[in-house]
């Protein structure tokens, strides 16, 4: 039948999505991938929350014993459960690549991750580099190549998110060498052990290059943000240098990490009102509740089908006394209608205008309850959403971030390592003349690196003639989107442009390249080619992104050759 990866989200059983659940309720077999991240209450708390059995896979049964998981996939659905999102993992990328080999299909559920939800601190994702890990130092084994992965984001001037060490089932050396089947309590490394194993290598590499190196950036006052239990309740956020991080304490895991590259206004000024309200979260909770009728929920609705909400969403939406629906950044299968069928509840859609210039009617209906905010992806993707968060902060608003998938942490699904991407870019329309180039820019600079890059097309929606906008008329163009097809023409026309000019062109009309169409839902499709063919092939119905691939691994490189 069909071999289901299964996102659980951020740590809490009601995280899971809606589709999510039912999945897991109907499946003949449900583990549980117990050695990449924690739950909230562990296996026991799911097990009531589904009213099922669900077995415990460690990463020996994962990587190497799958054919377990397999058995009776063929005729029976099976489901595997990972915190976080499916495919954030290379262990379950090669999963996937297994089940395809034996002939079974394969179906991912996808959800939040830390590489999305990250977004909760007010930083940009579009603005993220390359993703580091920290590993625990051992033993005299001190690696240190995720610092030189740190300086060449903030030669590039962009953020990096590290991910904090986590030992599951660690054996000690003598019961390895005895064979003896004892293991370690777990250990999660927490923000300040990661600060200041980064500040014994800048220490290090100070002394050793008496600090005239040119190129290393990475020094004691570096801004850096920390962050704890992201999308919980007791959600930690700090900011500081780096040498004040060094003894921060953001209680129990897990945590992570973010040395900050070059920071616009916006994501200043939001890191520190998101820093100050986690900070003291609880007591900013009372106060405001104090004051105010209810709570502002964000909440993010996933990759386009109503059953991709949360059922932690799904709860704030219907004790909710205002739905609003953000309508201009992307698209649900089903329209409208469809999500006041399963919410049970009427929706206000809300447009662009009244988002970014005119929030202040959603506001107020906090006084009155609690009012839905709800948005396609993820809720802190957009530069527009931080904004709003701001707003909301500045008004002493209870303010509840409910994360989901994106495209951001769900274009795994074309089998490229996520850790691997670089500055994510947006190609516009171009229209009357108005041809911007620069991401191109951006994707050179990524490709220099090895990065893959993911470029985000643009969509049109609630656009005015120029002849209506300015006789006040509120008539609007049918909705447009860029779709792969139309991005790949664009960037052969760039190349085509520059090299007529005798301007390097670093990406060529050869370059592999990703076409992804809808996904997440069960019409997802995939194309890899070269750039030129991507720009004559058809991939459907919106919505479309686009990757330019940079250097791959040889598992990378079996699982993209699938969609040749």
């Amino acid at each position: 039948m069909v071999f289901y990866l299964v996102g659980l989200g951020l740590g809490d059983p009601l995280d899971v999505t809606v589709r999510g659940l039912e999945v897991i309720k109907s499946c003949d077999r449900v583990y549980l991938e117990a050695y990449t991240s924690i739950l909230s209450g562990g296996r026991e708390a799911l097990e009531k929350f589904y009213g099922r059995k669900v077995i415990v896979a460690d990463r020996e049964q994962v990587e190497q014993g799958s054919d377990e998981l397999f058995v009776g996939a063929k005729s029976k659905d099976v489901a595997l459960l990972v915190v976080g999102d499916p495919l954030g993992a290379t262990t379950h990328t090669d999963l996937k690549l297994r089940a395809h080999q034996l002939g079974i299909p394969v179906e991912i559920i996808s959800n939040a991750s830390i590489l999305n939800a990250v977004g909760s601190c007010g930083l940009q994702l579009y603005h993220f580099g390359e993703t580091v890990s920290i590993p625990f130092w051992q033993d005299g084994w001190e690696p240190v190549s995720f610092c030189e992965k740190i300086n060449k984001n903030l030669r590039k001037k962009l953020h990096t998110l590290c991910l904090l060490d986590i030992k599951v089932k660690e054996q000690s050396l003598e019961n390895l060498l005895r064979g003896r089947k004892i293991f370690e309590p777990p250990r999660y490394m927490r923000v300040a052990q990661a600060v200041q194993q980064l500040l014994a290598v800048v220490e290090r590499h100070h002394n050793a290059s008496k600090g005239g190196e040119e190129g290393w950036l990475l020094t004691e006052d570096s801004l850096c943000v920390g962050l704890a239990r992201v999308g919980t309740p007791s959600q930690q956020i700090v900011k500081g240098k780096l040498k004040e991080l060094v003894d921060c304490d953001l209680g129990e895991p897990l945590h992570s990490l973010i040395v900050c590259g070059e920071c616009h206004p916006v994501e200043e000024e939001a890191v520190e009102k998101l820093a100050a309200y986690f900070q003291g979260h609880q007591d900013n909770l009372k106060q405001s509740l104090s004051s105010h009728g209810g709570v502002f929920h964000m909440i993010g609705l996933g990759l386009g089908q109503p059953g991709d909400v949360t059922v932690k969403g799904l709860h704030a939406i219907k004790k909710s006394k205002k739905v609003f629906l953000e309508s201009y950044t992307s698209v649900m299968d089903g329209g409208v209608q469809a999500m006041m069928t399963l919410y049970d509840k009427e929706i206000t859609v809300v447009d662009r205008e009244m988002v970014e210039q005119h929030p202040e009617e959603m506001l107020q209906c906090t006084r009155d309850g609690d009012v839905a905010f709800l948005v396609v992806g993820d809720p802190l993707s957009a530069t527009t959403h931080i904004d709003l968060v701001i707003r909301v902060l500045n008004k002493h608003i209870p303010l509840n971030v409910i994360h989901n998938a994106s495209i951001l942490n769900a274009v795994g699904c074309c089998g490229l390592q996520l850790y691997s991407f670089g500055e994510t870019v947006s190609l516009p329309f171009w229209e009357d003349g108005w041809c911007p180039d620069s991401y191109y820019d951006k994707i050179c600079s990524n490709m220099e690196n090895g990065w893959h890059t993911l470029c985000l097309l643009d969509i049109k929606v609630k656009e005015q003639k120029t002849e209506n906008l300015v006789r006040g008329l509120k008539v609007y163009e049918a909705a447009r989107f860029m779709t792969a097809t139309e991005g790949a023409a664009q960037i052969l026309e760039v190349i085509n442009r520059r090299s007529s000019e005798g301007r390097p062109t670093p990406v060529i009309p050869e370059q592999l390249v990703i076409g992804v169409a809808r996904v997440g839902t069960m019409t997802q499709m995939l194309k890899t080619c070269a750039l030129e063919d991507l720009a004559c092939a058809d991939l459907g119905a919106p919505l479309h992104c686009l990757v330019i691939v940079g250097e791959t691994h040889p598992l990378e490189d079996e699982y993209v050759n699938m969609f040749r």
